[in-house]
């Protein structure tokens, strides 16, 4: 299972590393490449209002604001290994403490993530992950592209976010426990993670919808704009744009 897994990830690298090299005309490739995205874009928003955002709706009816931030804390506090292994890749050495330290004190203090003490000891969260690290090593974005059910990404943030996946430590606990039970734990729990990131950002992403001229283009546009901010081989292309956060985590 772990060799085919490694296998998995390498080649989503390659994917990312050839994903703006081709044969064939570029003008035309992209063409083609934008009406599947517009294709792809207008399933997932009848998908989204038909499935997910009720849902959404009935989640954000049962919980409150402070119950969210204890479910955001909590999985933010999981993902601290894995910022924690890309910062180190990177080379930042003073993250990669900070993360194990966040991690530590959250963990105990903080009642296992619910409450980010960290960040009142003056320890902020510094989230990363294997798509900063292949930009710091230079490996290109890739084109713009609307993946089914997942929405907007490109070859490479599409290739970190499986590798950070499957490198962290709650999936490697899952993975070698006896009997399917702990898997399905380990999917329910990253349903609720997306669950509860879609519904803190519901009202924005509805606000967004409604004020948009082309929703589509708005989408596209703010988050190229949100690429733009990684470092790529050590240099940020795009410092002054505006900045959107969709994970939108208050303090507490």
């Amino acid at each position: 299972m772990k060799k085919s897994l490694l296998r998995y990830i390498a080649c989503l690298c390659l994917f990312s590393m050839s994903g703006c090299s081709t044969v064939s005309d570029p003008k035309e490739d992209q063409s083609a490449l934008e009406s599947y995205n517009h294709a792809m874009f207008n399933f997932n928003n009848k998908v989204e209002k038909a499935v997910i955002r009720p849902v959404a709706k009935g989640y954000r009816a049962i919980t409150n604001d402070y119950i969210r931030q204890r479910v955001t804390n909590f999985f933010n506090n999981i993902s601290e290994p894995v910022s924690a292994a890309n910062h180190l890749l990177q080379g930042e050495w003073h993250n990669a403490a900070q993360n194990v330290s966040r991690l530590m004190i959250n963990t105990t203090i903080g009642g296992l993530g619910l409450y980010d003490v960290a960040a009142k000891a003056g320890l902020e969260q510094k989230p990363t992950g294997f798509d900063e690290t292949m930009a710091a090593w230079c490996v290109p974005d890739g084109p713009y592209i609307v993946l089914p059910l997942i929405g907007p990404s490109t070859p490479r943030a599409a290739t970190g976010w499986v590798a950070d996946g499957y490198s962290s430590p709650a999936y490697w606990v899952a993975s070698e426990s006896d009997g399917e039970d702990a898997m399905l734990v380990y999917y329910g729990a990253n349903g609720l993670k997306y669950l509860n990131k879609y519904a803190t950002n519901l009202k924005l992403l509805e606000g967004l919808e409604e004020s948009a001229v082309d929703y589509y283009e708005t989408v596209k546009a703010i988050y190229l704009q949100n690429r733009g901010k990684i470092k790529t081989c050590g240099k940020v292309s795009a410092e002054n744009t505006p900045d959107y956060d969709f994970d939108m985590d208050s303090e507490d």
